[in-house]
């Protein structure tokens, strides 16, 4: 992803695009020139979060627990970004499935899709001596 290569589209996805990092990350790539997909489960939130953004990022519904729906979010990203986070545990939805599992599972689509880079974020430092689950994930 040479910046200075203005000819070419350079295609990121942020998964958790409209979550508390996601979005800053998504802003500040589509300042700096990117073509930006804004991975969710929810796409009509990508509207609403940069409603006010000169150049809105493309919404695509996907979710990072469900295999079907990362190979159409990834198709053709020279890079990932990975912001999703969880805070509260609820059913099938643990920190070690979405924190871990699922980060390991985007890195190796994104792998097989020849993507170039693969960032994964978190907002929390990982501690696994920690009291809360959450941190340790």
């Amino acid at each position: 992803m040479d910046p200075d290569d203005l000819n070419a589209e350079r295609i990121v996805t942020v998964f958790g695009g409209t979550g508390f990092l996601g979005r800053r990350i998504v802003k500040r790539l589509l300042e700096r020139g990117f073509t930006v997909r804004a991975a969710s489960r929810h796409p009509a939130r990508v509207g609403q979060v940069f409603s006010s953004t000169a150049r809105p990022p493309e919404a695509v519904e996907a979710d990072i627990l469900d295999a079907s729906s990362i190979g159409t979010a990834i198709a053709g990203s020279q890079a990932i970004v990975n912001a999703v986070s969880l805070y509260v545990e609820h059913g099938a939805q643990t920190f070690e499935r979405v924190h871990v599992q699922a980060g390991a599972e985007l890195a190796a689509a994104s792998r097989a899709d020849a993507v170039d880079r693969f960032v994964q974020i978190s907002g929390i430092g990982s501690d696994p001596q920690s009291d809360s689950n959450y941190i340790r994930a």
